[in-house]
């Protein structure tokens, strides 16, 4: 019983946290401006942002983003990022809202 109320807690304590960091996302203020509005610690801030993120990454399986096609000659591989079983490759010439999409997914995964 007692472990089943810790876990009651904790995705209580979480959900809680999930509203306050779409909060903070969709302020328009820094991190520190609404934390400081709000009578939290930016430390405990991010930490929180971090289990909040786990919890939804752990929930959520595989990312999808939909990202426009550049129809131009592909150039040199600028830069590739790989984390876990992703990998995104860019190129010279990739247009801003190619760019914009990939950081756009991955903020989300």
């Amino acid at each position: 019983m007692g472990r089943e109320l810790q876990r009651a807690n904790h995705d209580q304590r979480l959900a809680e946290w999930g509203r306050r960091v779409e909060a903070c996302r969709t302020s328009g203020q820094t991190v520190p401006q609404w934390c400081g509005e709000n009578g939290i610690a930016v430390s405990t801030y991010y930490a929180w942002q971090r289990k909040v993120f786990r919890a939804v990454a752990g929930a959520a399986g595989p990312c999808f983003a939909e990202v426009p096609v550049n129809t131009g000659i592909p150039g040199d591989r600028l830069a590739v990022i790989r984390s876990g079983e992703i990998e995104i490759e860019l190129c010279s010439g990739a247009d801003e809202a190619a760019i914009r999409a990939i950081i756009g997914a991955l903020r989300g995964c």
